[in-house]
């Protein structure tokens, strides 16, 4: 009876229910997700998009975060204009964007840089990152080395308070090309005490272009990747910016530029000057007390650069443009703790000239010519460390180096084909001297010149609206030749069994890659690529006797071959967009210091082995993933993580045993979380690194151990304004980078730790 009666109500509810008219649906909100890139495809971080509702006449803000991602939710159904803007790029409109409810619509915008006509460098189609100045702007970094680090697969050489080398997927700056502008600019140093993006200056850096892998083949010797540091341009009008940086330890970098543009003419022209003392460590003490500074250098400046440069175009006719480009500058008393000199002095010249013909005949669309030349001159002692305290002439061992690089280009580009012809010489010399030698000049660097030509050939091509061909192809000759009447054939004989002093190498070099984008917002892209990099003058023509152990480079080098796979994924759904990557590099004599014997008994040299360089096989690969999340239109999380290995086969014979190469960074990761209003803006980051712990013991590398610090800055941008304040190292951290010792035979033996506490303030003046 009872289950009657409660089937009876049930039925009962239902008749009720059903007399209840059906609850009105509630409209769910639209949305709008996209990307920001630059015409390389790298992402652009900061553009603010302008969003106009078309029906009601309203006009709303939100800025892209990491990776230039943007999210603009809660839409009513409806149409929209759309306008991206960013400094340095031309704004970029989308007239009608139709949003319906519920469902998420996918805009992108690829925005042109904002110049009169412009002669572009490419620097090919290697898997891209890129650093914007407006990142430069709101870093503490103090040099571009510095800066660049912070993109995900790079790491930083810190050496002292400024000229940081870069390293990109475990390949040394000797391993990769850095450019300015498209030029090859070389530091003098023998032990890469100026690499080249210290030679530039923050003020004039536009962006920085990265190409990780064997890939680039329009540049002949990116083994493992390329680095164009591109530098800014003129835009349409006057316009004048002033900068001003400052922050702990006395660093004070103030700089100016002035430029003006029409469509015919363009001018610009800038100054910047940095100074800074030593920084100081977590620990409380600077960097000067841990070293063997003199007592007297301990209070001195770390640096002091003085950079100025002028840029120059026109269009002689409509279809014309002629540029021209030169920079100076001039580095005084930079101290140096990883190595065992300073720099009394550092100056560099860098000139480039481009002309460029648009549609010139037939189906060539674009013909361009580009001519440059840079120079670096650098006297360098140890006349601020208490090894030359004893020293007749105050120091006990000085070099002065120099070298020169004159090269260019012709390229000729169709619809889908890049054809060009790329040639350069490169000159260096080095002259030692040391008072354990009676301060006997020793040509360390005999007067080398490499002159090196090769063709390219480039084809990219959409094979269908989802899938993109991208195809090159390079061949190389290079020619190396030392002066004989300075090379020090005696040390060649006695530990490398030759007296040759010239070199001729030949080669071929190509990429092939694959791009596929699915409609669900998947994009997968593989690509395979080999490249050679030939030996320098210093491993192959270095000579320089000394006390205990010689040094000495080794003329049978054959050059290093990196046979490269790069495979990624990317993912984008609503606010997310994740991405992967997995690479792998087999390098065939790859170019490894090593302890050798004396071979052949020479009269004059006394000592029984020295350090020089032998070819090995080698292996680098691992794994980059990038994030970003878009909580609100306002807030973002970023984060990435990379991760690294680098062996090699050992070879008892040439002395090397390990099974590790050296200075293979630990895996490491960097997450931040920025509120950003378009005018307000604040940023918290984390900066974490397993310990380093897989050794080359051939050449005594020790244990570094993990690390985290946390950085934090806020900002403005109001009208003509751009204010950065920020904290780098909150809690005052005593650690180091696994990269943070130079290796035998030119390190000094001192570590080098980071910088503690840091605070610092950015301001920009537009007008």
């Amino acid at each position: 009876m009872k289950g009657w009666i409660h089937s009876l109500e049930i039925l009962l509810c239902c008749c009720l229910l059903s007399t209840i008219p059906p609850a009105r649906a509630v409209p769910q909100a639209g949305e709008i997700i996209g990307l920001i890139t630059a015409p390389d495809g790298s992402g652009l971080p900061g553009t603010r998009i302008s969003i106009r509702d078309v029906k009601e006449d309203r006009t709303f803000r939100v800025v892209a975060g990491g990776r230039g991602v943007f999210r603009v939710p809660d839409l009513a159904a409806g149409k929209y204009e759309l306008r991206a803007e960013l400094d340095g790029f031309d704004p970029s409109a989308i007239k009608e964007v139709t949003i319906s409810e519920g469902e998420p619509r996918i805009v992108d915008f690829r925005l042109a840089i904002a110049t009169i006509r412009e002669i572009v460098t490419v620097v090919g189609t290697a898997p891209r990152d890129s650093v914007q100045a407006t990142e430069i702007r709101e870093s503490a970094a103090r040099d571009v080395g510095e800066a660049a680090a912070q993109a995900c697969g790079l790491n930083m050489l810190r050496k002292g308070g400024i000229a940081s080398d870069l390293v990109v997927r475990g390949f040394q700056s000797r391993d990769l090309n850095v450019l300015i502008d498209g030029e090859r600019i070389y530091g003098a140093c023998p032990n890469h005490m100026d690499p080249a993006v210290f030679h530039v200056d923050f003020a004039e850096v536009d962006r920085i272009e990265i190409g990780k892998g064997p890939f680039d083949v329009r540049n002949q010797g990116s083994l493992g990747g390329l680095v164009n540091i591109v530098t800014r341009k003129p835009e349409q009008g006057f316009h004048a910016t002033a900068n001003l940086s400052a922050g702990s330890y006395d660093f004070v970098n103030p700089s100016a530029t002035v430029q003006y543009a029409n469509s015919r003419f363009s001018a610009l022209g800038g100054y910047s000057y940095r100074i800074s003392q030593p920084f100081v460590y977590g620990s409380g003490k600077s960097f000067t007390e841990y070293g063997n500074f003199r007592p007297s250098a301990q209070d001195s400046d770390a640096f002091a650069i003085g950079t100025a440069w002028g840029r120059f175009s026109v269009s002689p006719r409509s279809n014309h443009l002629l540029q021209i480009s030169y920079a100076r500058q001039q580095a005084d008393h930079v101290l140096y703790p990883y190595l065992m000199m300073d720099a009394i002095f550092d100056n560099a010249d860098r000139v480039n000239l481009g002309y460029q013909i648009d549609n010139p005949f037939g189906s060539v669309e674009a013909l361009t010519l580009q001519g440059y030349y840079t120079q670096v001159g650098h006297w360098m002692t140890d006349e601020f460390r208490t090894s030359s305290l004893s020293s007749p002439r105050g120091y006990s061992m000085g070099t002065y180096a120099n070298t020169r690089t004159a090269g260019g280009k012709v390229e000729a580009g169709l619809k889908d084909l890049t054809l060009g012809v790329e040639v350069f010489s490169r000159y260096w010399s080095a002259s030692t001297q040391m008072a354990g030698m009676a301060y006997m000049p020793q040509a360390s660097i005999p007067d080398v010149e490499t002159v090196a030509v090769g063709a390219y050939a480039e084809y990219r091509k959409s094979l269908r609206d989802d899938l993109r061909l991208e195809l090159g192809g390079r061949v190389d000759r290079a020619d190396s030749n030392a002066d004989p009447s300075l090379a020090n054939t005696n040390l060649y004989f006695a530990y490398n069994s030759t007296r040759n002093t010239s070199a001729v190498d030949s080669y071929p070099s190509g990429s092939a890659r694959l791009l596929y984008t699915m409609p669900l917002g998947l994009e997968f892209s593989g690509g395979i690529g080999s490249t050679v990099r030939i030996p320098d003058a210093v491993e192959r023509f270095f000579a320089l006797r000394r006390a205990g152990t010689d040094w000495v480079g080794n003329p049978t080098l054959e050059p290093s071959r990196n046979t490269g796979f790069d495979g990624s994924v990317s993912l984008r759904q609503r606010g997310l967009f994740v991405s992967s990557n997995f690479f792998w590099n087999q390098v065939g004599n790859y170019i490894a210091l090593t302890r050798v014997a004396k071979v052949n008994p020479i009269p004059g040299i006394m000592n029984s082995n020295a350090r020089s360089y032998d070819n090995v096989q080698a292996s680098i690969y691992g794994t980059e993933v990038q994030l970003v999340y878009s909580f609100t239109s306002r807030l973002f999380l970023s984060s990435n993580m990379a991760y690294l290995r680098g062996t090699q086969e050992p070879e008892p014979a040439k002395n090397i045993f390990s099974t590790n190469l050296a200075e293979i960074p630990p895996i490491n990761s960097r997450t931040d979380l920025r509120y950003d209003t378009g005018r307000y803006w604040a940023q918290i980051e984390g900066v974490f690194a397993g310990p380093q712990d897989n050794l080359d013991t051939d050449l005594q590398e020790t244990p570094t151990p993990g690390y985290g610090i946390a950085n934090a800055r806020v900002g403005i941008n109001f009208k003509r304004l751009a204010a950065a304040f920020g904290v780098q190292n909150i809690f005052d951290r005593f650690y180091h980078e696994n990269l943070s010792y130079q290796r035998d035979p030119f390190r000094s033996g001192t570590q080098v730790y980071e910088p503690g506490r840091n605070f610092f303030i950015n301001l920009s003046y537009r007008f």
